[in-house]
């Protein structure tokens, strides 16, 4: 019991900075839909973030690729998705993040309000990593054995 109380201290203490990854990956929002596919497929990764004008704008998603397929597939012109900007995808898109500083369980209620699978991290317009599902199911599994 002592040890479930000292973990649960330890999530109520910890802040993104504490769990996030630094290494993200990005694209720019005039990159093609293609680009975006293929860097979520080599890296594995559920969302990228995108960037405009070199400061953070957007997030796509696996979901948004998929979405934009499927409706390529019933569309009857001869419109390519793969060709098809990422900004056109994204526009309109609010985008969410929290800080370094954002407390864990407040960045995983953002997640789950969301339904996001990653949420940037931005100190003053500044990207400083990443926070996913995976590097809180990582924490969690390092904490627990």
């Amino acid at each position: 019991m002592e040890k479930i109380i000292n973990r649960t201290e330890l999530l109520m203490k910890l802040k993104v900075s504490d769990v996030m990854n630094k290494d993200v990956i990005t694209v720019d929002f005039d990159d093609l839909v293609a680009k975006a596919a293929r860097l979520m497929m080599e890296h594995r990764l559920h969302s990228l973030l995108v960037l405009k004008y070199g400061k953070p704008a957007y997030m796509i998603s696996a979901y948004d690729v998929l979405k934009l397929s499927y409706e390529d597939t019933f569309n009857q012109s001869n419109y390519d998705m793969l060709k098809t900007p990422i900004e056109e995808l994204v526009k309109g898109q609010k985008l969410v993040s929290v800080t370094t500083d954002t407390p864990l369980l407040d960045a995983l209620t953002t997640l789950v309000e969301y339904n996001i699978h990653s949420v940037p991290v931005i100190d003053d317009n500044v990207v400083m990593g990443i926070l996913t599902l995976m590097d809180l199911a990582r924490w969690y599994k390092s904490t627990h054995e």
